[in-house]
Order: structure tokens, then C-alpha cells, then sequence
């Protein structure tokens, strides 16, 4: 007779309770189906595990010490069960981010707060880059999800609409214009402005919009992210046009969020791994960043009022 699992069960279960019958109801079987299979393991083992004595199993010193062994096996099932409990209540796995910079300074820092106060075993790894390498790791199905400023994701990649929202005037506090609660390309002819890289797509729009109304600005601060702009702003280096997710982030530090005439949409795009395994995580940290998307709206829509 060879040794199973179904044997080691059956002793453990007499070590545990300390007789055959109360063995045999807790496995939901017979007496004489668990005196066999002790018998049968005693066989299998070669080893004395029990003296009978008057119809009662009396364990011997080697069952005893067979029995510190079987409890390490089923301790290390027991932790398989609560484990496999946890993934079924979602409460345990990762999640990989990769987000463009305009989402990283406080956006998914909030989100990844909110979803790990409700998921608390679950682990995030979370990476900021630009938008065209954002598409080029995705495609490698380096990360589960991905926020970015990209129209045309490759086909290995899932590409949802995540948000539209119009651009706004962003201007330190106490600034003369804060006064104007909708500001327009003439309002800002002259002022100092804090401007996005030359090679920023939504600074060529601006660009344009200037332009086309032939007004100048005196263009005194470049940097490549909306943060380091409202940073700037917040400072007095001068005015800024950026997302309204950025500012969101400013405001509680007294930045002042302006509408801006011209129609100047944001335009960002959820990502998701067409070929990583599927994860309930996953989609629970997607709805977690489409709470935050829609509190971030809110804050903007109130602070425009």
C-alpha cells in the first residue's frame, strides 16, 4: 500500500480529535473506513503509529512524531486555503501603472491611496513616462494599465476614452485677473507667461490660438510638465494654461483656476494590456481611477464656478 493523502487525512484527523468514531464524523465517514486507513498507513509507513487497547487507539513515540510533520503539511494547506480565500475576495495580488507625467504628481497617488485603503495586501508598482513610450511598453504588455495622452495604441493594447476635459487658466493668488471668472486670449495680451516644451502637442495649440488673435505674451519660464508650470505660477513667475488635473492638485496650496475662451480639450486615453492574464484587481483599480477622474472633474467644475 502506498502512501496518500486520503491515509495522512485519517490520522490526522484521530490525532486531532483523539478517537476513531469522533475521527470518522469529522470526516464524514465510517469507523471502519478510518480504522483501515490507519492500518492501511501503518502498512504504508512500516512504522507502529498506534497500540489498542480496549477498541482505543493509544498513539506510540513514532506517531507522535509523525504527527508534528503531518501538522506542518496541513498548516502549509491551511495557508493555501486562506491565500486562495484571499484572491477570491480580491484581496490580495498586484497591480502594474504606467501613467504620463500629468497624471503622476497627485492623480494616481490618490487613487492608488483610496484602492489600497480597501484593498490592503494588494501591491501597485507604478512608473511615469511619456506618452509614445507609454504605447511602446504597453504593446510589450509590460504593465496592466496605462493613463495617457495617445491616440492610435497599438492592437495588442485595449484603448478606452478616459477623459475630455477643457483647459484652464491656471494664475497665482491675488492676481488682478482672478477677479474674471472666464479669461480670453486678449486678457492675457502682455502678461508673463509659464509655457509647456516646444514640442508639447497642446503648447503648438496655444500657440496657435495667440497667434490667430495676435497677441503676445511675454514667454519668461519653459518646462516640460504641467506640475513644475503650476509650481511656477503658484510662485508668481507668471500665467499658465495647463489640464485641470494638474491645477487640481495646486489648489488647495491657493492657486487660481480660470476658464479659458477658447475651446482647448484634454484629451487622455485608458490603456489596458490586451494579453496579460485577466485580473479582478486590474478592473477594480480601473473603477478606482474612474472615481478619481469624476472627483477631480467635480473639484475643477467647482473652483470654475
Amino acid at each position: 500500500m502506498r502512501l496518500n493523502a486520503r491515509l495522512v487525512e485519517c490520522f490526522n484527523a484521530v490525532m486531532t480529535v483523539g478517537t476513531v468514531t469522533a475521527a470518522a464524523t469529522m470526516l464524514n465517514t465510517s469507523q471502519p473506513a478510518v480504522s483501515r486507513s490507519i492500518k492501511q498507513l501503518e502498512s504504508a509507513t512500516g512504522l507502529k503509529l498506534f497500540q489498542r487497547e480496549k477498541g482505543r487507539l493509544i498513539p506510540t513515540a513514532h506517531a507522535l512524531a509523525f504527527f508534528e510533520e503531518v501538522k506542518k503539511s496541513f498548516s502549509g494547506l491551511d495557508q493555501l486555503g486562506r491565500v486562495a480565500a484571499s484572491l477570491r475576495g480580491h484581496q490580495s495580488g498586484s497591480v502594474s501603472i504606467v501613467c504620463a507625467p500629468v497624471f503622476s504628481y497627485g492623480f494616481v497617488a490618490d487613487a492608488a491611496s483610496r484602492f489600497l485603503d480597501k484593498y490592503e495586501a494588494v501591491s501597485l508598482s507604478v512608473d511615469t513616462q511619456s506618452s509614445p513610450t507609454i504605447g511602446e511598453w504597453m504593446a510589450a504588455q509590460r504593465f496592466d494599465i496605462a493613463v495617457a495622452r495617445y491616440h492610435s495604441p497599438p492592437g495588442s493594447v485595449i484603448a478606452t476614452p478616459f477623459s475630455e476635459p477643457e483647459e484652464v487658466c491656471v494664475l497665482p493668488p491675488y492676481h488682478p485677473l482672478a477677479a474674471r471668472k472666464l479669461l480670453t486670449a486678449k486678457d492675457l495680451q502682455g502678461s508673463r507667461f509659464v509655457f509647456l516644451g516646444n514640442k508639447d502637442p497642446y503648447r503648438f495649440r496655444l500657440d496657435t490660438v495667440f497667434d490667430r488673435a495676435g497677441i503676445d505674451r511675454d514667454l519668461v519660464v519653459e518646462t516640460p510638465h504641467s506640475a513644475s508650470a503650476c509650481s511656477m505660477v503658484l510662485k508668481g513667475a507668471g500665467i499658465a494654461i495647463v489640464n485641470p488635473f494638474t491645477a487640481v492638485d495646486f489648489l488647495p496650496h491657493g492657486l487660481i483656476m480660470r476658464r479659458f475662451a477658447n475651446s482647448l480639450p484634454f484629451t487622455t486615453t485608458l490603456l489596458r494590456a490586451r494579453h496579460r492574464p485577466a485580473s479582478p484587481l486590474v478592473d477594480l483599480f480601473i473603477k478606482e481611477l474612474y472615481l478619481t477622474r469624476d472627483r477631480y472633474l467635480e473639484i475643477a467644475a467647482r473652483a470654475l464656478e
